[in-house]
């Protein structure tokens, strides 16, 4: 656990100093903050004919897109806020023990992104059959 934390402090702290000392053109562009690990939902909206979606798995597609993307927002906002307090800490050399708290918080946003985006994948295991989620993985990989 101690070592997570020293690794997560490690991490921001480059990443800080790295964006600090950008300027001008050279300014790193805003990354996301946690890259997904499958963009499953977007595939299946955009294929949903390809897909041969039946009216049910349409209406479960609209019913999922109109309440979890705002949730996904709302938790990304909260790991943001973490993240910015964590920084605040580091650059006024707040005590190693505030600084470990905070950086826990943002190893639990983390995991709490992570787990959301695996509950997605798993609800649209459920919801469509074996041949039509193969086909959406496919799509997803490119091939």
């Amino acid at each position: 656990m101690k070592r997570f934390l020293l690794l997560a402090l490690l991490a921001l702290a480059t990443a800080t100093s790295v964006q600090a000392g950008s300027h001008g053109k050279n300014r790193q562009q805003p990354r996301e903050l946690s890259a997904p690990i499958v963009r499953l939902t977007p595939v299946i909206k955009k294929n949903a004919d390809a897909l041969e979606l039946t009216t049910e798995q349409r209406a479960d597609l609209q019913a999922w897109l109109s309440t979890m993307p705002a949730k996904r927002k709302a938790l990304e906002a909260e790991a943001l806020q973490a993240r910015a307090a964590l920084r605040s800490a580091i650059l006024t050399g707040a005590p190693e023990a505030e600084r470990a708290a905070l950086a826990q918080r943002v190893g639990d946003y983390e995991v709490k992104l992570v787990t959301m985006r695996g509950k997605c994948v798993d609800h649209w295991r459920a919801v469509l059959n074996a041949d039509q989620f193969a086909q959406a993985l496919s799509i997803l990989q490119g091939k």
